[in-house]
């Protein structure tokens, strides 16, 4: 058996947020899948390098004019890959397309809107379905399958010899080091930078960190900046926006726990199973389910937000006032007290 497994989101916590559903599907089936993801996540070796994972095939899942042209492009990968059973843990219609076209002989997949029509009627979830969040949606297409999951296990596997190198750059560093992950696309869920600065002294101070690494990528502020600018210890900050995706990986498994709002590298952390404290904000805070990830959320969390009116996350608030309420005091006691 031959089997392919699609997840086209461009982000990086969304991917990686399924690799308990995929891992689940190989294990059901005992073989190693295929994996098809969106080309710009750009993961593709740490991702081949996983025990459940074959190969990787990217695609960059283009809409408008480039889109028939990326499904046949797809289409000829499948083929040439001899696969005979596909898991879709979407909607999209690209990839139930590309799979007729390679005549792939199961397809199964969510079934809500044209691609209903496409794939195996026992596996379509409902529109209904939408209101709840992508690992919910992947609960309930494995459940119609009688596939078990679980997500108490390390989904994430990294090579000795690279991360050995990686963490020789910084072996001059005192020990313990944390990693920060302080940033996001979405702006409505960055905690203060002032807040981690404060969190980073009273960490330092307790001796429960000696080097703080920042992952920061976005330019809406100089995050990085404003952190050392509000600490006491500014020489024991190291900038990381210089890293690639790969590193990014590397840093959060040789630190001794991570500390994040709601992100990609907070998923990443919890799927190598690395102490994770996730600072989240007003978006739903049962969509990461890693045993090693603690959530900590505001007072005012409503979790009636966690259905959506119509889909997942239409009535998110879209600004950072409920994050804001999170306070140092109450993110330190939950480090504290919990590794």
């Amino acid at each position: 058996m031959q089997i392919c497994v699609f997840y086209t989101s461009p982000k990086l916590g969304d991917i990686i947020l399924q690799l308990p559903f995929i891992k689940a599907i190989s294990d059901h089936y005992n073989t190693k899948v295929i994996l098809c993801i969106n080309k710009h996540i750009n993961i593709k070796k740490i991702l081949e390098k996983q025990s459940y994972i074959e190969s990787v095939i990217e695609n960059p899942f283009r809409r408008g004019k480039f889109f028939i042209l990326d499904v046949l492009n797809l289409s000829k990968e499948l083929s040439k890959k001899k696969i005979n059973h596909a898991f879709i843990l979407e909607k999209t219609k690209g990839p139930v397309i590309a799979c007729k076209l390679a005549k792939i002989n199961k397809i199964y997949g969510f079934g809500i809107g044209s691609q209903k029509y496409l794939v195996d009627k026992k596996t379509r979830l409902s529109k209904e379905d939408l209101r709840y969040n992508y690992s919910d949606q992947s609960i309930k297409f494995l459940k119609k399958l009688n596939i078990p999951f679980n997500f108490n296990k390390k989904f994430l596997f990294l090579e000795e010899d690279e991360k050995n190198d990686f963490e020789n750059r910084y072996k001059n560093l005192p020990k313990p080091w944390l990693c920060f992950a302080v940033d996001s696309t979405e702006e409505n869920r960055i905690w203060p930078q002032k807040n981690f600065a404060e969190l980073a002294d009273k960490l330092i101070e307790n001796n429960i960190a000696k080097t703080i690494f920042v992952i920061n990528y976005e330019n809406y502020k100089e995050y990085f900046k404003e952190i050392v600018k509000n600490s006491k210890f500014h020489d024991q900050f190291i900038d990381c926006k210089s890293l690639n995706r790969s590193q990014i990986f590397y840093l959060i498994d040789m630190c001794k726990f991570f500390v994040g709002i709601d992100s990609g590298p907070s998923c990443v952390s919890g799927a190598l199973d690395k102490k994770t404290f996730c600072i989240i904000g007003p978006t739903d805070a049962t969509l990461p389910r890693f045993n090693s990830m603690k959530k900590i959320i505001s007072d005012i969390y409503d979790k009636s937000r966690e259905v959506g009116i119509k889909r997942c996350g239409d009535n998110f608030v879209q600004n950072d006032s409920e994050v804001k309420t999170i306070s140092v005091s109450k993110v330190f006691d939950t480090i504290v007290k919990n590794l």
